[in-house]
């Protein structure tokens, strides 16, 4: 005689919900977060502050501290341009509304010639940057988007003012 079927492994069949579950769910995480710009063929700007979060009664200034990282996804080196070396990062902040709150100040003593920079294929620049909030523009619990330009290539983040 022969052995009788075996039944179906159900603890097998949950184990692999469970694993293509948990891949698809990571798979998301990371595209929301920026983290797949490898896969493109362009140059991919991200914005990572540090804070979501900003309180302006603090005795502390309100600063929002920035990861700038602009990584370059194409097959060729690529050159960044700026007007000038003050005009390499720049930002402003909008209300709900869509009204300017504040702009980054042009600092004084600026060279005017061009800068540029080359970033090879498959590099990524990083740099950092601080966002200092003048605090009576702003009013708590309310939200503002930053938006931002690092070598001519835009991204934006949003925080809460408390």
């Amino acid at each position: 005689m022969g052995t009788a079927p075996q039944q179906p492994d159900w603890r097998r069949y949950l184990l692999w919900a469970a694993i293509w579950v948990a891949f698809i769910a990571a798979l998301g995480y990371a595209a929301s977060r920026g983290s797949l710009g490898f896969l493109e063929n362009d140059m991919h700007f991200a914005l990572e502050p540090n804070r979501e979060r900003v309180k302006l009664s603090s005795r502390e200034p309100a600063i929002i501290q920035v990861k700038a990282r602009l990584s370059n996804n194409t097959r060729a080196a690529v050159t960044l341009k700026a007007p000038s070396a003050c005009k390499i990062f720049r930002w402003q902040i909008f209300d709900r509304a869509g009204s300017l709150v504040q702009s980054k100040v042009s600092e004084d003593i600026c060279p005017l010639s061009e800068v540029s920079a080359i970033l090879p294929t498959g590099q990524t620049l990083e740099e950092f940057y601080a966002i200092v909030l003048v605090a009576p523009r702003y009013r708590a619990g309310e939200d503002y988007l930053v938006h931002a330009w690092y070598w001519g290539y835009e991204a934006e983040f949003q925080f809460k003012a408390e």
